[in-house]
């Protein structure tokens, strides 16, 4: 048995196209898009105007109406046609026509063609009531005409912008004030994330930048991943907060159980919520028999069963459930028409009479699964104390030695009426539940929560308790052994976490070889000295030249797979593994902070970075991964700032080089018949991208904007002759008619002379500044490091408040002179 053949998966470089109601925010989109992706922008009113000479208006006015739409679908046409790859495509009114979306339904044999909509409330507030609701009822048409689509979210939270994980955060406050996160930033991670699922590019590219990321690993290849089951019935209802949520799985199930009013705009706006809230992949689930629908004819039902499905293929989520029990219909459609989503073929036996684990029917079901070419299986039985675990260990292994490779990895446990049987029987995704949530919303599936399963590992010796460490010359007062315990507490690990003050080489390594060693955060003299002892880096402290969390290699392969899955588990280490989070702590606080008005463009926007050592290289690595392509230097020492911008330089170049060369593979270098945005094309001339200042009496120069985002990366104290940490701005530097962000690394003290700078500005010059302060940026630190650390994700917003708290407890102490 052959599985189907995959309609939906596409030429990596074909051009996606964004179509929609007016006020969906398909240009913002666009831009962020092919930013995001290094393509060009092409929209079809500058390519109007690009191929007629004339704008729309102009046209209209000149030819008359008939004439104009004429040429509208001629040029909409040669606009699609001429731009076949390379390039993100957004459509105006055209799309609203027959003829147009005729063609787009044959476009979207071969590319991606993505419906973006959103909340109505959201688009009448822009336009009159009748044109509004007019352009509503033609804005359905859309989905008939494309393959996927996105719900562009509105979230009037104050506290919606995502990290770098998929969590909350805010800016520091300045005078009093507390500075809301750019909404855009929600927008840019959301739609990134949604790209990368069906391009196919998101896993991969986490796993060759960073393979102990926590998004390297998709749940069903780690060591233990649990599955947080949400019912779309609860989610209409919640009595938890979404921040309640956080870090309660590696993955959700999201069980379409109801069908509300408008039942596709619903669940397209709860898979935005949850990749907006949690971050984490998610599992469609469409339920056989959902709750307070009356039975349906099978045809009835089968029909509405393909739609959701498709509704969720749609979407472009990340693992789409199917009962392989259903109508062979409707599975052998989600196989065809699965693109990038992966499929769990599910075999459940939910009777008093369950088909036992040693019938020989299981094997064959996970025999059929496997054909099908599903990605995992899942099997479920209902037992009633008559099955012992000793049956389904009997199963796994029969299947792990008579079927041949490749297998898809195994999901198999029992419930009963209680619920799953404890301890959890499947190693991975678990069904889990929040420990608030009453048992009767999820059909009395799951009793337990995430934390519970990892205690009861431990407990089993499954996992070992490990010792961390925050290791360097100055780190007497570090905040990390605060947050990363509170951390463990909130996740029920048993691990410690100490600040060891060492120099050298010889004594860091003596630390690290114990068979109990976890990990270890590195400050200075580390972080560039242990570069030419390690093995094995990921590409982000490759590029950077610098280390700041170093881990124990410890598998029994040396597949780095097997080296990730051993994290937890103590035993001699083989080797270890160097990763960079200072760029990403520091993009991440970027991010949040940056306004609408000042977002990056890569020919425009310019960055300023204070110092030439470790952080200084992050940091200028984090505005190169933002888009900025105008970054200066300013170092005390003007050797040590030429030799890092002639690194990146030459770096930068080797990048250009290989996207201009792939553009050029693909036939996009010249454009494709043009209409593309400024600064969108790939394959660009390459230049230098860092510039140094040689002292603070340098004029700006004329030719570069001045910095919407500075970075100052000076310590406490004078080291590696880099300025002190009383160093200012120049205030010619900081008359920026829109402001920017200052990232102020040091927290020793938290305000420094330059913040004590910028309030003044802000107060004087220009109070569209915003500052994030050192706490900030070092929380981000011990949020990713526990990450890689624990292969688990970390409960964010407790280790954000534990940061301060200490920080602010450390401050009393020293006003009382204890130590």
């Amino acid at each position: 048995m052959a599985p189907p053949r995959n309609e939906r998966i596409f030429e990596p470089n074909a051009s996606i196209v964004l179509v929609g109601c007016r006020g969906a925010g398909k240009r913002t989109l666009g831009f962020m898009g092919a930013l995001h992706l290094r393509r060009r922008l092409v929209t079809e009113d500058h390519y109007f105007e690009k191929v007629t000479g004339l704008t729309r208006g102009q046209y209209l006015a000149k030819h008359g109406r008939e004439l104009f739409a004429r040429q509208n679908i001629n040029v909409f046409k040669r606009m699609l046609d001429m731009n076949r790859t390379g390039c993100i495509i957004e459509c105006g009114m055209a799309s609203l026509s027959d003829e147009a979306q005729d063609v787009l339904r044959e476009y979207a044999r071969t590319h991606p063609v993505v419906y973006i909509h959103r909340e109505k409330e959201q688009i009448a507030k822009l336009m009159d009531a009748a044109d509004a609701q007019q352009l509503l009822e033609a804005d359905r048409t859309h989905r008939n005409c494309s393959n996927f689509e996105y719900f562009n979210l509105y979230d009037p939270s104050p506290s919606s912008a995502p990290s770098s994980g998929g969590t909350s955060g805010t800016s520091t406050p300045i005078n009093g004030e507390q500075p809301g996160p750019s909404k855009l930033l929600c927008v840019q991670e959301d739609f990134a994330r949604f790209l990368d699922i069906i391009t196919g590019r998101g896993a991969t590219k986490a796993w060759l930048e960073s393979p102990f990321s926590v998004a390297a690993i998709p749940p069903e290849y780690r060591s233990y991943s649990y599955a947080l089951r949400l019912r779309l019935s609860y989610l209409m209802d919640m009595d938890l907060e979404w921040e309640d949520f956080e870090a309660k799985g590696d993955c959700v199930e999201l069980i379409i159980d109801h069908w509300p009013d408008d039942l596709c705009g619903v669940i397209a706006r709860q898979v935005a919520l949850i990749r907006r809230k949690l971050g984490v992949p998610i599992i469609y689930h469409v339920e056989e028999d959902p709750r307070g629908e009356r039975r349906r004819p099978p045809e009835e039902k089968n029909a509405m069963d393909s739609e959701l499905l498709e509704l969720g293929l749609r979407l472009g989520v990340d693992y789409i459930s199917v009962d392989l029990q259903r109508d062979e219909a409707l599975v052998h459609r989600v196989l065809q028409r699965r693109g990038r989503s992966k499929v769990i073929g599910n075999y459940w036996y939910m009777g008093l009479h369950a088909l036992p684990w040693p019938d020989e029917r299981q094997m064959e079901n996970y025999r059929r699964a496997q054909a099908l070419g599903c990605d995992v299986v899942r099997l479920v039985r209902f037992c009633t104390n008559d099955s012992p675990v000793e049956l389904l260990e009997d199963f796994k292994r029969r299947v792990q030695e008579t079927i041949p490779d490749p297998k898809p990895p195994l999901v198999a446990y029992d419930i009963s009426v209680l619920g799953v049987r404890t301890p959890l029987q499947t190693r991975i995704l678990g069904p889990v539940k929040h420990p608030d949530m009453e048992n009767d919303r999820d059909h009395l599936a799951t009793v337990s929560n995430t934390p519970q399963c990892i205690e009861m590992l431990f407990r089993q010796f499954l996992l070992d308790p490990l010792q961390f460490y925050v290791l360097g010359a100055n780190v007497s007062y570090s905040l990390s052994p605060a947050m990363h315990h509170a951390a463990y507490d909130s996740s029920l690990m048993p691990h410690t976490f100490q600040a060891v003050v060492c120099s050298t080489l010889d004594s860091l390594n003596q630390i690290c070889s114990a068979d109990t060693f976890g990990g270890a955060c590195l400050t200075a003299p580390f972080k560039v000295a242990i570069m030419p002892h390690l093995k094995v880096k990921s590409h982000h402290a490759t590029v950077i030249g610098a280390v700041n969390v170093l881990l124990p290699l410890r598998g029994r392969t040396s597949a780095i797979l097997d080296h990730a899955n051993s994290r937890n588990k103590a035993g001699p280490v083989r080797e270890f593994f160097g990763d960079n989070t200072d760029w990403s702590s520091i993009l991440t606080c970027l991010r949040r902070a940056i306004s609408p008005r000042n977002h990056v463009q890569p020919s425009r926007t310019t960055g300023l970075v204070i110092g030439a050592g470790g952080m200084a290289r992050a940091a200028i690595y984090a505005l190169y991964q933002l888009g900025c392509r105008n970054i200066f230097i300013y170092n005390r020492t003007v050797s040590h700032a030429d030799a890092v911008a002639r690194h990146f330089n030459e770096w930068a170049a080797s990048q250009a080089a290989a996207v201009a060369a792939a553009a050029t593979a693909n036939g996009t270098a010249n454009g494709g018949g043009g209409g593309g945005s400024p600064g969108m094309n790939a394959a660009s001339p390459s230049k230098d991208v860092c510039h140094v200042l040689p002292s603070l009496t340098t004029p700006w120069p004329r030719n570069y904007q001045l910095p919407t985002m500075v970075i100052s990366c000076v310590p406490a104290t004078s080291v590696d002759s880099n300025p002190p940490a009383d160093f200012v701005m120049p205030l010619d530097w900081l008359r920026s008619p829109t402001g920017g962000v200052v990232v102020e690394l040091a927290y020793e003290p938290l305000v420094t002379p330059l913040v004590a700078q910028m309030r003044a500005v802000r107060a004087n010059m220009c109070p569209s500044w915003v500052v994030v302060d050192g706490l900030e940026v070092v929380a981000e630190m011990a949020i990713e490091a526990f990450e890689l650390m624990t292969g688990r994700l970390a409960p964010k917003r407790l280790m954000k408040e534990v940061c301060r708290k200490t920080w602010e407890g450390q401050q009393q102490q020293r006003r009382r002179g204890l130590p």
